[in-house]
């Protein structure tokens, strides 16, 4: 399943497949076309690129020993300069065909990639064919000379090792590029960042062995480059946690399952502050999570970022509004938790009030924690604030709430055990309390 976020539409897969081969079939006869014009051009361009690439400052060591082959390279540079033509055209029409199904960051960072490695992919080949292969080339036609050999090349092997470099190097800069915008994007972090290697490492691989099938040894080192150069230019980058990252303890349950709790706090537009120490767990603000679709995609990215396990939201005046959010955090393997549905500051009579019940309603959990859990730490709570006033409900019904407090009221949410172990406690205190 995947998630079904607000601006989502109910569209069938064959209308995605009909959108996508309209696109695609667009694009393929538009790439021919403008193919097709440049084959009116391409010898110039290829006798220019020659020009560039020959070492020789006569010109009368490059040769043309396969003609067959040459009619190949025409209509494999016309094919190249029709692509190159259309790029623009090309990430348009991939980014209009992704958007509607990606949440904003991801929309962000794949209108970055598409620009980004747009630009790579035309600045590479412009650098590789201007500068990089005429300086290799001329490397090697010094060395021959010196070694007293007559230097003679095969135009048709320059230019097809030419492409097949700039092939390697476009691979490499896109996985970098990729490491990158998703790290700055904020799609990036330590717990998918294996997820994302595998993967880009994975596709280079691919392509390089099916490019230069048979070649054993060479794909064994394009391999090897292309991992250690994609490493070794991301990993002072990817080893940043993002803004996304959340510090939270990994609690054990009854079972010896790691659990981890996140708080979604949803203002609601509230000018109090509330006291964030109260949280030992993962405690994150929202402004308007019950109606803004960008801080619920938001809620989605930290649960997937830091894998919780469960996550329990309060503050909220609309709690209606919040069940669209309920399956998506389940698709999200997060168990949506209503422990604090109530917990609101418009039903207490001060922010100290509020803040006084968050401390207890977090003491009185009793998921992943149990029963003796809670009752030491929210008997350790009345012990340190003997001015309170204990208000005890059942757990079982988290949506009741008292329809009347008093100023210095403890609302306490505690299982019958716990309340009766609590209420006896505080019998040999002496402490005054209230059954609600």
């Amino acid at each position: 399943m995947s998630l079904q976020l607000e601006k989502d539409a109910k569209v069938s897969i064959q209308t995605h497949i009909d959108e996508f081969s309209s696109r695609f079939s667009i694009l393929i006869v538009l790439w021919l076309m403008v193919s097709l014009i440049w084959m009116l051009r391409v010898d110039l361009v290829l006798e220019y690129v020659v020009d560039v690439l020959d070492p020789c400052s006569n010109n009368n060591c490059s040769n043309l020993y396969n003609p067959a082959k040459w009619s190949e390279i025409r209509w494999l540079g016309a094919a190249l300069l029709g692509f190159v033509t259309i790029i623009p055209i090309i990430a348009l029409q991939f980014y209009t065909f992704s958007k509607p199904g990606l949440m904003k960051s991801e929309a962000k960072g794949l209108m970055f990639w598409l620009v980004f490695s747009s630009l790579v992919f035309i600045a590479n080949i412009i650098l590789t064919i201007l500068f990089i292969m005429p300086s290799l080339f001329g490397i090697g036609h010094e060395i021959q000379v010196d070694l007293g050999f007559t230097p003679k090349y095969d135009i048709v092997t320059m230019l097809s090792l030419s492409i097949g470099i700039i092939w390697v190097e476009i691979l490499i800069a896109l996985g970098i590029l990729t490491l990158l915008v998703a790290n700055s994007t904020g799609n990036l972090s330590g717990k998918n960042l294996t997820w994302w290697k595998f993967r880009i490492h994975g596709i280079i691989s691919m392509l390089i062995i099916l490019s230069f099938y048979g070649q054993i040894s060479f794909i064994i080192f394009l391999l090897l480059t292309s991992y250690v150069c994609i490493e070794m230019v991301t990993s002072p980058w990817i080893k940043k946690s993002t803004r996304l990252s959340l510090d939270s303890p990994v609690v054990f349950d009854q079972y010896g399952v790691d659990r981890k709790i996140l708080f979604a706090d949803c203002e609601c537009e509230r000018k109090e502050t509330i006291d964030t120490d109260l949280f030992t767990n993962a405690y994150y603000s929202f402004k308007k999570l019950c109606e803004n679709s960008n801080e619920q995609e938001t809620l989605y990215q930290l649960i997937n970022t830091n894998e919780f396990t469960d996550m329990i939201v309060f503050g909220c005046k609309n709690v209606e509004k919040m069940s669209h959010i309920e399956p998506n955090v389940y698709i999200s393997k997060c168990k949506f938790r209503n422990d604090f549905i109530t917990h609101n500051i418009e039903n207490y009579c001060s922010l100290k009030q509020y803040n006084m019940n968050t401390k207890v309603r977090i003491a009185s959990l009793v998921d992943p924690w149990n029963n003796d859990q809670a009752y030491q730490k929210i008997l350790q709570v009345l012990q340190e604030n003997v001015e309170w006033m204990p208000v005890f409900v059942s757990n079982d019904d988290f949506q009741y709430f008292p329809d009347t407090i008093n100023a210095n009221d403890l609302v306490i949410y505690a299982s019958e055990i716990t309340k009766n172990k609590l209420i006896n406690r505080l019998n040999d205190m002496r402490r005054k309390y209230i059954i609600g």
